[in-house]
């Protein structure tokens, strides 16, 4: 989620699947994100430059691409292949497609000279690429005169269900909510009049210039939109989510319509009464705080029948636990453990692997209404001990005081806590009452293909040039990887699962990237082929652990893996230390920035 920032930095601005085979002897090409195109060697070093934008336009002057700068740092790190022939080093080519798009008489044209500047690396560099077709919400400063024209357009933007648009910022960039998974707007049809003339001047390259290119990623990062961008995608009392445009409200009618069919097969479906589907608006307020004229208004985290239970917990000696799940007094299950939680392991010294969390969904749609218990027991050494204990109320429709659901009686445990773990119940906080909205479900899964469509979309576009349909991948958020966010407020996980359109590109911070949790998920997702567009494990590594890491990256199939990030920037001139830490670099101490780049030395550098 963090590298979306990177091509704002730059300075030049559900079908059957194709079966695409991994092997363990194809070569992973390691390719760091890199920040600075355009730069040259003879600019950085020239002392009478004092400024990037001066540096940029004396190199262009000069007809020198990035290649030779760009060379000098990669070789410091090791040789191009690995001695094994498993890696190769190369990098990730930002192309931020809205930064080749002028705007003069009302009419938008594209500056193909840009264009061609932008891949005089590919061309001077003997190094593999991968290529980064960015285009998404985060806009910077090359794209910020475009962008807010095209956002004064009627129909641009996604709304929230209180009415308002949710711009925010995010680094150096600002966030404009565009609309999703819709070829009729502006943002759609700049987007695609940019990303042709960049494909018509990549497919006129010579062919040993294609053929460095190992890959390329759509898009960037592609969700629904929420307030508060930066903290604002945990659990909420005030939820507040997108898209409540008129366009997209039609749309969704005419997605229930195409679904169902005919208006009683969703009655069905939903227990209504609905006339026809122009009846039906997607879910919008809230049943504790909203008067509603029918329950299906009702909506909030919880609406579409999943409550989580989430925290973290660790042992401290290290020795392994599971976290038993218990409804109304019977086992119902095991809750998923060692999900990541950098701030837990950022907030707590004596952590040194921030695979700490827990988390539970609970799908209670088939409960019968009434007061359940749900507890929460560590199973450790043989023995139980709590976790945490709820009431939890599914409340039914009508809002009948709910009553309590005999169960089980369940065997009683000391009541002091293992002393040997240390750990924090985050959700729920207090008694649970929550009810359940079919249509509110129909209204995410509907609210998830629009991003995966989004998506599709431009990855079709790019499949008919002369990238071939293997090269294609996603470059994309994964929410459920972490336990403390809400993955409805993105609306991102069907855009995950196996398509006819991209390959999967998948976005990792913190130790997901070496969680067993993974690698399980992978598999039984049926991904056998894909990528990590984005990765940084943002704590200390031991090289060597973390290398092997890597490397199982590659056995499992791993096409490129991307560092998040590496700069030809002169450290003297970055202007964002926020944003710097995650820079891959030797001296950079910054979330283990520089033992992630020691990991990387060494395997490239093992005999």
């Amino acid at each position: 989620m963090l590298g979306r920032v990177i091509a704002t930095a730059l300075l030049v601005g559900s079908a059957v699947a194709p079966v695409f085979a991994a092997s363990s002897s194809t070569t992973t090409l390691i390719a760091p994100m890199l920040e600075g195109n355009g730069l040259c060697l003879s600019g950085v070093n020239n002392p009478d430059l004092h400024d990037l934008e001066s540096m940029r336009r004396y190199c262009e002057d000069l007809g020198e691409s990035s290649a030779s700068l760009l060379e000098t740092i990669l070789s410091d790190i090791g040789p191009k292949n690995s001695a094994d022939g498993r890696f190769e080093m190369g990098y990730m080519l930002g192309l931020s497609l809205l930064s080749y798009v002028e705007l003069k008489d009302g009419e938008f044209s594209v500056n193909r000279n840009a264009i061609r500047n932008s891949l005089q690396l590919l061309q001077d560099s003997e190094r593999s690429a991968v290529l980064y077709f960015f285009a998404n919400h985060f806009i910077g400063a090359d794209a910020a005169e475009l962008a807010k024209t095209l956002s004064e357009s009627d129909n641009e933007l996604m709304v929230l269900n209180n009415g308002t648009t949710p711009r925010d910022g995010y680094f150096s960039s600002t966030i404009y909510p565009w609309r999703v998974g819709d070829t009729g707007t502006q943002f759609y049809k700049v987007r695609k009049l940019a990303l042709e003339a960049v494909l018509d001047e990549l497919c006129a390259l010579p062919k040993a210039d294609l053929a460095k290119i190992k890959a390329v990623t759509t898009l960037g990062e592609v969700h629904h939109q929420f307030p508060n961008f930066n903290q604002g995608m945990g659990y909420d009392d005030n939820y507040e989510i997108t898209d409540y445009s008129v366009t997209t409200i039609e749309q969704f009618k005419a997605w229930l319509a195409s679904e169902f069919g005919t208006i009683e097969r969703l009655n069905t479906r939903l227990g209504a009464h609905f006339s026809s589907f122009s009846d039906i608006s997607p879910p919008a307020k809230d049943i504790r705080k909203d008067k509603l004229n029918s329950f299906f208004e009702h909506i909030d985290p919880y609406a579409h029948g999943v409550m989580p239970f989430f925290g973290w917990a660790f042992s401290k000696d290290g020795s392994p636990f599971e976290i038993n799940v218990y409804l109304d007094g019977q086992y119902l299950d095991q809750a998923q453990t060692g999900l990541t939680r950098v701030d837990v392991a950022q907030a707590l010294p004596e952590l040194s692997d921030s695979n700490v969390g827990y988390r539970y969904n609970l799908d209670f749609s088939h409960l019968s209404p009434g007061r359940h218990s749900v507890e929460l027991r560590f199973f450790h050494n043989g023995e139980e001990s709590i976790l945490s204990q709820y009431d939890f109320a599914v409340i039914d429709r009508s809002q009948s005081r709910p009553r309590k659901i005999q169960g089980f009686h369940l065997a009683s445990v000391d009541s002091n806590q293992d002393s040997n773990i240390r750990f924090w119940a985050d959700h729920p906080t207090s008694t649970v009452g929550v009810f359940y909205n079919p249509l509110a479900k129909l209204w995410l899964n509907f609210r998830e293909q629009q991003v995966t469509r989004e998506i599709e979309q431009f990855a079709d576009i790019i499949q008919h040039s002369c990238i071939s349909p293997e090269q294609v991948f996603s470059h994309q958020i994964a929410p459920n990887f972490n336990p403390s966010w809400d993955p409805t407020l993105f609306a991102a996980n069907d855009s995950l699962e196996i398509n006819a359109h991209y390959n999967l590109g998948i976005n990792l911070y913190g130790g997901i990237i070496s969680s067993d949790i993974f690698f399980d998920w992978l598999k039984q997702h049926h991904h056998s082929r894909y990528a990590l567009p984005e990765m940084h494990p943002m704590l200390p590594q031991d090289p060597i652990e973390f290398s092997k890491v890597l490397e199982r990256h590659h056995d499992n199939g791993a096409v490129f893996l991307s560092p998040y990030f590496m700069s030809l920037v002169p450290d003297e001139y970055a202007s964002d230390p926020e944003h710097g830490r995650f820079k891959l670099s030797p001296s950079n101490t910054e979330y283990g920035s520089d033992t992630f780049f020691r990991s990387i030395q060494r395997l490239l550098n093992k005999p």
